[in-house]
This record gives C-alpha cells, structure tokens and sequence, in this order.
C-alpha cells in the first residue's frame, strides 16, 4: 500500500507516492537530493532545474555505481577468504585424522 508524500526540491512541492512506513526515509531521502541540487546551483551558473537534476542524478548514480563495486570487492575478499579458511581446517582435520606411528 502507498500513500502521497509531499517534499520540496528546489522551492517547489511535489507529491510524490510512497510505501506505508517509509515516509521517513523518502523525506530524508529528499532532504539529501534538495541539499545537492542547492549545493550545485550555488556553485554553478546552471538555472536550468532539468539540467541541476541530470547532474545530481548522474553524480548520485556515479556514487552509488562506486560503492556497489566497493561492496562487490569486499564480498570477493570475503569469500576468498572463507575458502582458504575452509581449505585450513580441511587439512588441519586430516593431520588430525591420520594416526600416529609410535617410535620405540
């Protein structure tokens, strides 16, 4: 179920739909891009509201593209190395397993 949200992104309101129970979320999402579109109005001669959102949107979508690949090296380091960790306790299992001979 979805109910509307109003936010406002650079003076103006939008309403916008929105899952029961994530209002919060989608506010402070929204408060986040309002900041970034504001920032980079200030600092650039763009008036154009189109062209300040492809900016964002494609500096967001650029950080969000870094971060994936941040999380995906972590996660092949990870597993990389559980298998050695793995491949330890197999062969410290096996040493264990063989018997030992007694010398007299």
């Amino acid at each position: 179920m979805t109910q509307g949200v109003d936010i406002i992104l650079l003076g103006k309101n939008y309403r916008v739909a929105c899952p029961v129970g994530e209002e919060d979320k989608l506010r402070q999402a929204a408060d986040e891009l309002s900041q970034r579109l504001e920032a980079l109005k200030q600092k650039s001669s763009v008036n154009s509201t189109e062209h300040l959102a492809i900016m964002v949107g494609l500096h967001l979508s650029y950080e969000l593209h870094s971060e994936q690949a941040k999380n995906q090296n972590y996660a092949d380091n990870m597993n990389q190395r559980i298998v050695e960790l793995q491949n330890t306790i197999e062969r410290a299992l096996l040493e264990q397993s063989q018997p030992v001979d007694n010398v007299e």
